[in-house]
């Protein structure tokens, strides 16, 4: 009798679980997440670029990603916007999530700066554009967006530094920059370290939220500012940017 109870106990069980699966929406393309419910990163361009893409959707704001995850898993939200480099990252560490094919922009991206930095600025681009002439950035890019996860280690610099460079960033924007064996490590830190090597500059990282950064570059809190961050009209009226270091486009991360 009690085997009989626990069969259709796991029965009904798999039979409810199958139904929730079900009873999600169907996504392969855009036009499929019409009027739903889609995950914005707190203080990003993702929900101006939303509504230009999707005008019926209806953005829900959150603070970090294992957030938008653990929402798109649960059927809270449908999909969430980020940068590509970052979905591929996290669909390495979550089964049954997909990139959908058409990406919503193709942006650059570039280091952010106290506007009152002009000096520093040109400072940076020089070397940006050597970097980029030499192949270190497409060295960098291989490095942290390939699958060869024994290579992602931070270049360490011994050298004599005048002045310190006080840079903010986040920690959990993979590969852009992330928190691995307790050190944030990824792109944009291995290539403001290699700056900061060249032109005499102590690196000090600043961990904030993404939200905060504008205006603790206002502010003078930080002289720079690096995680994946777009060049937006917006953003050249009250920062500086660098020369950009990488360009992408934003997409869309779904279920399965």
């Amino acid at each position: 009798m009690l085997k009989k109870i626990s069969y259709v106990v796991l029965v009904t069980f798999c039979l409810l679980i199958t139904g929730c699966i079900n009873n999600f929406k169907s996504i392969n393309n855009i036009e499929d997440l019409s009027n739903s419910k889609i995950g914005v990163y707190t203080g990003s361009e993702y929900d101006t670029i939303l509504k230009n893409n999707i005008k019926s959707a209806t953005p829900a704001y959150y603070n970090s990603y294992s957030d938008e995850i653990s929402a798109l898993k649960s059927g809270k939200i449908d999909a969430f916007l980020t940068d590509e480099p970052l979905a591929k990252e996290i669909l390495k560490n979550n089964y049954g999530l997909k990139i959908l094919n058409e990406k919503l922009t193709i942006d650059s991206y570039a280091f952010a700066i106290n506007p009152q930095k002009n000096t520093l600025k040109e400072e940076i681009d020089e070397i940006i554009l050597e970097m980029k002439k030499d192949g270190t950035l497409t060295e960098l890019e291989e490095k942290w967006f390939g699958d060869k996860e024994e290579l992602k280690v931070l270049e360490k610099y011994n050298y004599k530094y005048t002045d310190i460079i006080k840079f903010a960033t986040v920690s959990g924007s993979a590969p852009f920059a992330y928190m691995k064996n307790n050190k944030i490590v990824g792109y944009d830190i291995d290539i403001i370290n290699y700056i900061g090597y060249k032109l005499g500059y102590k690196i000090e990282i600043v961990e904030m939220a993404f939200e905060g950064m504008i205006a603790a570059l206002v502010s003078g809190k930080v002289d720079m500012a690096g995680c994946s961050i777009i060049v937006t009209e917006e953003r050249q009226k009250v920062v500086l940017f660098s020369e950009p270091n990488y360009t992408g486009g934003i997409v869309l991360v779904t279920r399965q």
